[in-house]
């Protein structure tokens, strides 16, 4: 059966607060150096996908991303969403983890027994189930009611209709994780989730959209945080992200 729809999720590049581990939730952090020529490298990556739409983070180091990606696609509809952001923390948290190195190695993980394993979740403005939650909604009212408007509006589908996402790794790790654990997507053989590096590529396919709108629709994950266009020029990618550190990250 033929792709009718493919999703392209990408984290965006690489942040001064991301090589220095600090935990950046919805603090507006710009890309630094090694940031941008990820960003342009995923972008040439991307260049002879045809986009039929485009939606990002508004925070920077979302947005520059994205314009480094649709650099090659001018006429794509491009929209800034703020419920795609970064989980929020808490100011206080985000401020000693800046202020105070201590503190900082024991919520970043050199000391988070504390949080590992448990219910308990750590400091933050917003819960995982909270943060689930929002992730689960956008997908719902943002891509799948999209793909259903698409189909009932006739709209060919004979090639891919390709969408791209770029977002936050906290946000794409946990996007990812309930929509896998509700039934929505499943992994295809050989792909697992598991942190997203910066500039990595994720794709879920769909080759059915009921035009009824039925859930769920059944997609395949077929790839997740692909770096290839960073391994090939050399400039491997941090594997560590402050911001899903230091907690007990959300399980189904």
């Amino acid at each position: 059966m033929s792709v009718k729809f493919r999703v392209y999720i990408v984290r965006h590049g690489e942040t001064d607060w991301n090589r220095t581990r600090k935990l950046q939730g919805q603090s507006d952090v710009p890309l630094n150096e090694t940031g941008l020529k990820q960003s342009m490298l995923v972008g040439e990556a991307l260049k002879d996908v045809p986009f039929a739409r485009a939606l990002s983070s508004d925070l920077q180091r979302a947005l520059k991303t994205a314009e480094c990606i649709l650099q090659y696609h001018s006429d794509v509809v491009f929209e800034k969403d703020e419920s795609i952001r970064e989980r929020v923390s808490a100011p206080l948290l985000e401020f000693i983890i800046r202020s105070t190195a201590v503190l900082s190695q024991y919520y970043l993980g050199e000391s988070r027994d504390e949080f590992s394993g448990s219910d308990t979740p750590a400091p933050s403005a917003e819960t995982m189930p909270e943060f689930a939650a929002r992730c689960l909604a956008w997908y719902t009212s943002s891509i799948e009611d999209y793909m259903v408007a698409t189909v009932k509006e006739g709209v060919p589908v004979e090639q891919p209709h390709n969408i791209l996402v770029v977002s936050h790794g906290g946000f794409i790790l946990t996007l990812l994780t309930a929509l896998q654990a509700n039934g929505a997507v499943t992994c295809r053989e050989g792909v697992e989730i598991g942190y997203c590096l910066n500039t990595g590529v994720s794709i879920v396919e769909y080759t059915d959209i009921p035009s009824g709108g039925e859930r769920p629709f059944g997609g395949t994950l077929v790839r997740y945080s692909g770096v290839e266009h960073l391994v090939h020029q050399n400039l491997p990618p941090l594997e560590v992200n402050a911001d899903v550190l230091g907690d007990a990250w959300w399980q189904p």
